[in-house]
């Protein structure tokens, strides 16, 4: 199988003709764009560059994770980023779980004191 840089995937980022690198593989996507269903400019933004990321964020299916599988034209030569995707995912989805408790928090408790002096102050 071939070995691309990504000096190599740069070159493909267009809607006529588009890479995307995907845990340490090369993918020639040009014959999908119009098929996906998050639209193409999803992925357009995504070609030319370590894509990794981007594709794990979105919480692929296994079908799409198959179906990729035929769009595969060689190795990246920067190998698989998957490990530094997934300890930057963890931290940050313990980050994000957080200020989403919170964001709720503050709120319920807005109701709850609104509440509390509406009977408090009928009484």
């Amino acid at each position: 199988m071939v070995t691309y840089t990504i000096d190599d995937c740069k070159q493909h980022v267009s809607d006529k003709d588009c890479w995307l690198v995907v845990h340490g593989k090369v993918y020639d996507v040009t014959s999908f764009l119009e098929e996906h269903p998050g639209g193409y400019d999803v992925i357009l933004t995504s070609s030319g560059k370590d894509a990794t990321q981007d594709f794990e964020e979105i919480g692929h299916s296994n079908s799409a994770r198959e179906m990729l599988n035929k769009y595969q034209i060689g190795e990246y030569a920067g190998g698989d980023s998957a490990p530094i995707t997934a300890k930057a995912a963890a931290s940050s989805s313990s980050g994000a779980g957080s200020g989403i408790s919170f964001g709720l928090l503050i709120p319920l408790l807005l109701i709850l004191a609104a509440v509390f002096f509406q009977l408090y102050l009928k009484k």
